[in-house]
């Protein structure tokens, strides 16, 4: 029996988005609170949400052929980018968190999941 495409990659996506949280836990413990946020499992989870959404519409909408790749490709990137630039700009502006660890925390995730998305999305474009 073949594995299904999205519970594979909600899968990956899940050890992955676990293991960040391990050593997100241990950075809380042992780095210093000035560089970590400490609503870093919030942005995991927010991250893990917009990514996994993001695949799964990437992955339907293309099988089903309602749009071609790169018009999917590129609206769920720019909804994802808004979605980031709102919970940055709400962060920032309510002023509950320290900047620079919620930057860091914040740049940190951004990079690691967009690292993730494309490694990914370049296996799901050569099956396509």
């Amino acid at each position: 029996m073949q594995n299904n495409p999205i519970t594979s990659y909600i899968l990956k996506l899940t050890f992955y988005s676990l293991a960040i949280s391990f050593i997100g836990m241990f950075s809380l413990i042992f780095l210093p609170k000035e560089y970590i946020s400490q609503n870093l499992p919030y942005f995991i989870a927010m991250f893990y949400v917009c990514t996994g959404i993001s695949y799964i519409s990437i992955y339907l909408l293309v099988k089903n052929k309602k749009m071609r790749f790169e018009n999917i490709f590129m609206i769920t990137k720019f909804s994802k980018l808004f979605v980031y630039i709102i919970t940055f700009c709400v962060v920032l502006f309510l002023g509950n968190e320290n900047p620079i660890s919620f930057l860091i925390s914040f740049a940190l995730l951004f990079a690691l999941y967009l690292l993730f998305d494309t490694l990914t999305l370049k296996k799901l474009t050569k099956t396509f």
